[in-house]
């Protein structure tokens, strides 16, 4: 069989949707970022679990470990609180995580100099992941504020405290009616900060890396320059990412009746000078052990839909 064949039959077996090729990417998307937060809750929930703990404690205070904490969680609440938040998770994914990615290609062309996206500049990717995920944080904040709440009412319940939601729809009411629509973008300026910066450093490493590795390896697009860039863009976004993450969880956390933080800035200068500089970094490792299974997992099954339906990868 010829190649021009091949491509034909390849053309034809592929699913034809009648739809727009944004709304394709960005079905694609969503349904990556949702198959693969989903997955990865229960190490999303340790992380919350753990940026909380010892909240504004002198930095010498005793503290649980990773493995520790799960274990107490697992022993006193049950596996199924690690799933704590998941309706809360899904849409966030659909609306952050599918925005987020579907956009990124067409910022990076946009801004790219050159008239070939998949070879344009560092600088902008950095910038487009940067725009991509800060835009798309600020419409799916109120998603993220519900989560955090649903995840950090186990810690209620262990000190004989009454969980303030029963469930993520009764949770959207109750925030609504006592603190008003404005307590939904509770934390959106650490937020959009983070996203920029985890976005930016983040899917412009997995794009940047993946370009890298198959001109270093002399392939096309690979399922192994998939890996590798996944694995790599984690390191950098759970690093990078982290700082912002800790103070984003805290002021989405606090009740209005009850602020610890009066701002972005204060948040970061009381856990600095209560905690130590490192407690920006508290939740570290789950930050990790969950990005890098979640840029593989997402990462993967993108490309693998945009391949089938689009008849080529998204990045």
């Amino acid at each position: 069989m010829s190649a021009g064949q091949a491509a034909t039959t390849g053309a034809a077996a592929r699913p034809v949707l009648q739809l727009p090729t944004a709304v394709i990417q960005l079905g694609c998307a969503s349904s990556a970022c949702c198959i693969a937060d989903g997955l990865c809750l229960p190490l999303d929930f340790l992380k919350t679990r753990m940026q909380l703990q010892n909240e504004l404690v002198a930095s010498g205070a005793p503290r649980l470990g990773v493995f520790s904490m799960a274990a107490r969680v697992l022993r006193t609440e049950g596996v199924l609180t690690f799933f704590d938040g998941l309706p809360a998770a899904m849409m966030r994914q659909a609306s952050y995580g599918g925005l987020c990615f579907a956009s990124y290609p067409a910022l990076r062309d946009k801004l790219n100099p050159h008239s070939d996206g998949k070879h344009a500049p560092l600088a902008s990717k950095l910038a487009a992941g940067a725009l991509a995920g800060g835009t798309a944080s600020a419409l799916a904040n109120p998603t993220d504020v519900v989560k955090v709440r649903i995840q950090a009412d186990g810690r209620l319940r262990l000190l004989g405290e009454p969980a303030r939601y029963s469930g993520t729809a009764q949770a959207f009411r109750a925030i609504l009616a006592q603190e008003g629509l404005a307590a939904f973008w509770k934390g959106v300026g650490p937020n959009m900060q983070r996203a920029a910066v985890v976005n930016g450093a983040g899917i412009a490493t997995y794009d940047q890396c993946k370009q890298t590795v198959t001109r270093l390896m002399g392939e096309d697009d690979s399922l192994r320059a998939r890996c590798l860039a996944a694995l790599m863009g984690g390191v950098v976004t759970a690093l990078v990412g982290c700082p912002f993450d800790v103070v984003k969880t805290r002021l989405m956390n606090q009740h209005e009746g009850k602020r610890l933080y009066r701002s972005v800035s204060d948040c970061f200068v009381s856990i600095v000078r209560v905690e130590g500089v490192l407690a920006l970094w508290k939740g570290l490792l789950p930050v990790y052990l969950r990005q890098a299974p979640f840029n593989l997992l997402n990462y993967l099954v993108l490309e693998q839909l945009t391949q089938t339906f689009l008849g080529r990868t998204l990045m």
